[in-house]
């Protein structure tokens, strides 16, 4: 008489809702201003005379 155990609520009572909403929002966008563009541009050109002026300097040092 005395020695009923309470427990928790019949399962049928309970609502179970295990939802589990993702969402992603993968947006990438890469800009390249104009004055980027001159500055990648001064640096290929720059790299470009250094060379050209590094093998005149050694081939006028191999003649010699």
């Amino acid at each position: 008489m005395g020695n009923e155990m309470k427990g928790p609520k019949s399962h049928s009572s309970t609502n179970n809702n295990n939802k589990t909403d993702v969402r992603v929002n993968n947006h990438f966008s890469l800009t390249i201003n104009f004055g980027d563009s001159l500055n990648i541009l001064a640096l290929i050109a720059g790299i470009y005379f250094i060379r050209r002026i590094a093998k005149k300097q050694k081939l006028k040092k191999e003649k010699l």
